[in-house]
């Protein structure tokens, strides 16, 4: 950059010209002032030193937009300036010939994904704040000279320094200078900005209403994303829809509007059935498949909506990003959605962001905006992350938002005796990880009737470090491991909680829904916050991956999350042949549970099995080993080995992988009590 030229202003005083030297002030620029999301650059942030220079001993601290260290995995990307051959390397120059500048990053680690706050410029200390220092090491800069932060610095071989993989506006440098050494740093004004646009499409994403009426007008939701799921803008290709299952009005092609990413399309359904679509656009390298949409006469009285109830956003301590509930609604195509930032305590009223009372107004404001009962729901809801013993909790409620409090100020009982049954849920998320030890002996099952059985995070099933699902095959943050202290599923229903199950994503990145990360399915006669809690409340719920399968599982007609009882006690045990024991076999086997199944997958059903806890079991079995390889399957069968009060839920596996994660979903349980 030049020396900034003095500027000269003329100017008339009672008839008398007069000259005066404008002073130059200080400046920020940053080159470029873009980065395409997840790709390696170089980024210089440039200053230009104001009056008085800087001299030995001086500095410049300079901090990036958190969204632009936030990585793929929920951690942050290391900086550093120790090696000038590694990623995100860090360089630092000054353009006076007799000064020599260092840099250096503040609390830098060895670690290249990094889960520890560091302090910044803003009075905040959190996972994505990152602050680089400019060290005058020698000489003085003088006024209108130069001092350039790198970030990526290439020269002695690093491939550069990752953009932030979310897409965003432009947001926020935040620069300060100690001008005479003396440690105190000032800050400077200066309107430069990052922006983070996203890359190309790699994908295309198709959803649509899981229950449609023959006749009725509805809408599908089409998108475009790159390779870090962010809505791909520009998109100027023509997308070609088809129908592969069903009867349907579908338009032949549609466009994305400019500069948006995502679209809604009409479509009709004309006669009843399962309906599938496709959606096939740059010569059929990009290809969506729908969802099952199941067509009925008319509109029945409980349907299937899916949402997801866990993410997080720039109000977590360890998030980024914002517009969350535009994401839910036009990219990942949602019924409902939730956002659960961490709850602070008054402790950090004072911090920027941060869910606190400070802004709880303007975020339940922003949930009520985004609210459209019929079309799109939102919850009021946050997360409490608990300690060992009580564990992370979801705190959801079903009108207007409840207490905002904080593991801070209470504990997870003193929580539920706050809230209000039967207006509020709190559900518990990666038991089988972290924190550790938990102890569920104290429960609340009005304020406690669901489970969050998977997310982005891993499997909480059972304890199973092997499984294709469990947190140690996640990628999901730093390397995890599933704990035998934990509580399972499994474990929970075992103990006698009456727990649903859902899944969610905990997504850290304000991109919920994504198809590999955990959906909520509930089964309400209406698309309303009310109806949405109801069903939650009611435990009649399942969870799956991420793809929208429908599951219908039912034991005696009763649906999941049901209990219930025999019509009549079972005989007693008789061995042997005589007709006594015929008699008494035939009675029992006619009042032995019945279960019905009816499931249509995204894509062909592998596996589906059925299993059953009872005492005499000692743990949950497996009763039925169902291989349907298709994508629709009806099965009735019963359990001819049943003999006491059982716990019965499904699993059900697809065949083909989504974003390199198995595709699962499991029902709720159905207790049945024989006696």
């Amino acid at each position: 950059m030049t020396r900034a030229l003095l500027a000269v202003a003329t100017f008339v005083v009672a008839g008398v010209l007069a000259v005066s030297a404008v002073q130059p002030r200080e400046t920020v620029t940053v080159s470029p002032a873009f980065g395409i999301a997840g790709h390696y650059g170089t980024w210089t942030v440039a200053y230009t030193v104001g009056p008085g220079g800087i001299a030995p001993g001086g500095a410049l601290r300079v901090q990036l937009p958190d969204t632009w260290h936030a990585g793929e995995r929920n951690s942050a990307n290391r900086l550093q300036a120790s090696d000038p051959t590694d990623d995100h390397y860090i360089a630092a120059y000054g353009s006076g010939t007799d000064v020599r500048v260092e840099a250096e990053v503040e609390s830098e680690t060895s670690d290249f994904l990094v889960k520890r706050a560091r302090p910044g410029l803003d009075t905040r200390s959190e996972r994505y704040v990152f602050v680089v220092r400019a060290n005058v090491v020698s000489g003085t800069l003088r006024e209108g000279e130069t001092v350039s932060v790198v970030y990526g610095d290439t020269s002695a071989g690093s491939r550069g320094m990752r953009a932030a993989i979310v897409a965003t506006g432009p947001e926020p440098i935040l620069v300060s200078v100690d001008r005479d050494g003396g440690g105190t740093f000032e800050p400077v004004e200066h309107g430069a900005t990052l922006t983070s646009r996203s890359g190309i499409a790699t994908e295309l994403l198709l959803a649509g209403p899981s229950a449609l009426v023959a006749g009725e007008p509805a809408e599908l939701h089409l998108a475009a994303v790159d390779l870090h799921s962010n809505p791909a803008v520009p998109f100027h290709e023509t997308v070609i829809l088809r129908v592969l299952q069903g009867d349907v009005d579908l338009p032949r092609t549609v466009e994305l509007p400019a500069g948006q990413g995502w679209t809604t399309v009409p479509f009709t359904p004309r006669s009843e059935g399962i309906v599938r679509l496709e959606a096939v656009a740059r010569a059929d390298l990009l290809r969506a498949r729908s969802n099952p949409m199941e067509v009925f006469a008319q509109r029945p009285a409980e349907q299937i909506w899916w949402g997801d109830l866990h993410s997080h956003t720039e109000h977590s301590f360890d998030g980024v990003g914002s517009g969350v509930f535009d994401y839910a609604r036009w990219v990942s195509g949602l019924d409902f959605h939730a956002m659960t930032d961490h709850s602070n305590g008054p402790a950090r009223e004072g911090f920027t962001r941060g869910l606190g009372p400070h802004v709880w107004e303007e975020y339940t404001a922003a949930t009520d905006a985004h609210h459209a009962p019929g079309e799109f729901v939102t919850l009021h809801a946050y997360e409490a992350s608990f300690a060992a013993p009580w564990g992370h909790h979801n705190v959801y409620f079903r009108g207007a938002p409840g207490p905002l409090l904080s593991p801070s100020q209470v504990t997870l009982p003193e929580l539920w005796a706050a809230l209000t049954a039967g207006e509020a849920l709190t559900i518990p998320h990666h038991t089988n990880k972290f924190p550790q030890p938990l102890d569920w002996e104290a429960d609340d099952p009005e304020l406690r009737r669901n489970f969050e059985i998977y997310s982005a995070h891993g499997l909480s099933e059972a304890y199973d470090p092997s499984h294709p699902l469990a947190f140690e095959q996640s990628a999901f943050t730093n390397r995890s491991a599933s704990a035998r202290t934990g509580v399972s599923a499994q474990d929970a229903w075992m103990r006698g909680l009456r727990l649903s199950t859902i899944a969610a994503s905990d997504d850290h990145r304000s991109q919920p829904g994504k198809p590999h990360w955990g959906l909520a399915a509930v089964r309400a006669p209406e698309l309303t916050r009310e109806a949405v809690f109801d069903a939650l409340h009611a435990r009649r719920t399942y969870g799956t991956t991420g793809q929208r399968i429908l599951l219908d599982f039912r034991v005696n007609d009763a649906p999941m999350g049901s209990e219930i009882a025999l019509a009549a006690p079972l005989p007693e045990p008789c061995a042997g042949t005589s007709p006594e024991c015929g008699e008494r076999a035939a009675a029992t086997a006619a009042l032995a549970p019945r279960f019905d199944v009816t499931a249509h997958g995204t894509d062909v059903i592998e596996a589906v099995e059925i299993l059953r806890y009872s005492e005499p079991d000692g743990g949950f079995r497996v009763i039925h080993d169902l291989r349907p390889n298709a994508l629709d399957f009806t099965w009735t069968g019963r359990d001819g080995g049943f003999r006491d009060d059982a716990i019965y839920y499904l699993r059900l596996r697809q065949r083909s992988q989504v974003r390199g994660r198995d595709v699962m979903a499991w029902s709720s349980p159905v207790w049945v009590n024989a006696r």
